[in-house]
């Protein structure tokens, strides 16, 4: 008989329901043994461990399920069923590890590419059945384990306790003022500072609590400065000033917490405080900055901190703040030196300052929007217009139930709607919901060609020479001694 015919003839058999021992799949006979696909396997594998029946192998398989044909199989073909199943499955295994490990290549070396030219790193495999380990030094050869885990231990132990002493808890107060500090020479340094003793300037107005802070502003400031960096061109008086720049300006440093590499240590220490964001629990809200934080903490809620401790000898405006007070004196009455905008005069204490104030007459839109693609001056104008896509308003009003896109807008609103106008004019008394508002009402008293003109109101502080600073610091002590301090 030919190869036909012994397909042909078993099968008529068990149509004709002459036999039911016919391999489902070689149509062999199985009257000797035979295998259900009903029957269960438990497959053990070092890729592969589960109980599974012949009929799930076939599906697997993608052999169709005919409950019209055999229903068993001759111990060669179950045999194959299951290799070919095992062979699948390490197939699939095999891809997954493929894939998983080359994504994690991937990542580390995309990481690599973020780190300077004289950071190291290496690749680690260890395995844990064996005292080896496989490692991208020293010309991928084996090293023993122990050592390899003994530095890897060595490295992390050196970078946990830095999260650890971040967050410690002050254990030393002052007991004149109740601060807190970590350690016993914080606070014989802050303990100065309650000391009666002054160590004054001799060229200049400034008194310090210690010598040595003394001496370090006579650096700083007095000394002549012939000494270049050679990396920018800042001028140093002693070599001392000039290293302690070098370390803080031009020595790259890494975050120990997300290993991200920054250009200097001063750029690393305002990166740090996003790790920690400080939140008010009265409020919710959040702050990068601690020293913006501390100050918040003291007024928030308290409605007798928000009001002004400190007041301007001269034109007694008042001020929350001391740092308020002395910026207020050196732009507006000419204490001490300042920087004046080349479009609009205005002056500013701080370089920074200036430079935010510039981009109003430049109109730099350095801020992309990722949504749109406008441009925008400023980043607080960017996150402003992000909010108008996204919805965002998180600013509420405590006295009813409408919230803004922010602070000022709120503010507004509370002044509209709940306190209504405060802001007096001195001269004719009419109240004004805003500063800005009164201060152009104000203007037209002084403008001889508006109709609120009055001639024998005369503009403040017009009769104050200030135009000498020996003369300043004779007439307003108590003013030197602030800005001195």
């Amino acid at each position: 008989m030919d190869l036909q015919s012994d397909i042909t003839l078993p099968a008529l058999k068990f149509l004709s329901s002459e036999t039911e021992h016919i391999c489902r799949l070689c149509f062999s006979s199985t009257q000797d043994q035979e295998v259900s696909l009903e029957d269960s396997m438990r497959l053990q594998r070092s890729f592969l461990d589960e109980t599974v029946t012949y009929a799930d192998m076939f599906t697997d398989l993608s052999v169709p399920s005919e409950s019209s044909l055999p229903q068993v199989l001759c111990i060669n073909c179950a045999t194959m069923t299951i290799n070919s199943y095992l062979f699948k499955k390490l197939c699939h295994y095999s891809n997954q590890q493929w894939h998983s490990t080359l994504c994690r290549l991937n990542t580390s070396l995309n990481l690599t590419e973020s780190l300077a030219p004289n950071i190291q790193t290496v690749y680690l495999m260890v395995n844990n059945k064996e005292h080896i380990m496989f490692t991208s030094r020293k010309h991928h050869t084996h090293r023993s384990k122990k050592s390899a885990l003994a530095k890897i231990k060595e490295v992390m132990r050196v970078k946990q306790p830095y999260e650890k002493v971040k967050r410690q808890k002050s254990t030393v107060m002052c007991e004149e003022c109740g601060e807190k500090f970590t350690s016993n020479c914080h606070l014989v340094k802050h303990m100065k500072v309650h000391s009666n003793t002054r160590h004054p300037c001799l060229q200049c107005p400034k008194i310090f609590a210690t010598q040595l802070q003394l001496d370090d502003h006579a650096e700083r400031v007095h000394y002549p400065k012939k000494l270049q960096c050679p990396k920018c061109s800042k001028m140093f008086s002693t070599e001392k000033m000039l290293k302690y720049h070098d370390r803080l300006h031009h020595v790259a440093a890494i975050c120990k917490l997300c290993f991200v590499q920054f250009p200097s240590k001063k750029d690393l220490r305002a990166h740090l405080d996003k790790h920690d964001v400080n939140k008010c629990p009265r409020c919710d809200k959040s702050f990068l900055n601690k020293h913006t934080f501390k100050f918040h903490l003291k007024i928030c809620g308290n409605i007798e901190e928000r009001q002004p401790s400190f007041f301007c000898d001269i034109c007694n405006k008042g001020y929350a703040r001391k740092n308020g007070l002395r910026t207020h004196l050196k732009t507006d009455h000419g204490f001490g030196n300042v920087l004046s905008c080349n479009w609009c005069d205005k002056k500013f204490d701080a370089i920074s300052r200036l430079r935010n104030h510039q981009v109003k007459h430049t109109k730099e839109r350095n801020f992309h929007c990722d949504q749109c693609g406008g441009k925008f001056v400023t980043q607080a104008a960017l996150i402003y217009h992000v909010r108008l896509h996204t919805g965002e308003r998180p600013f509420p009003c405590d006295l009813c139930d409408e919230s803004f896109l922010s602070a000022s807008r709120r503010m507004e609103h509370k002044r509209r709607k709940h306190f209504g106008p405060t802001k007096e004019c001195h001269v004719c008394h009419v109240k004004f919901v805003t500063g800005h508002q009164l201060r152009k009402h104000v203007q037209r008293h002084y403008n001889p060609l508006s109709k609120l003109f009055v001639p024998e109101v005369e503009e403040p502080y017009l009769n104050i020479d200030l135009s000498s600073n020996n003369m300043k610091d004779q007439q307003y002590p108590s003013i030197s001694k602030l800005l001195s301090m």
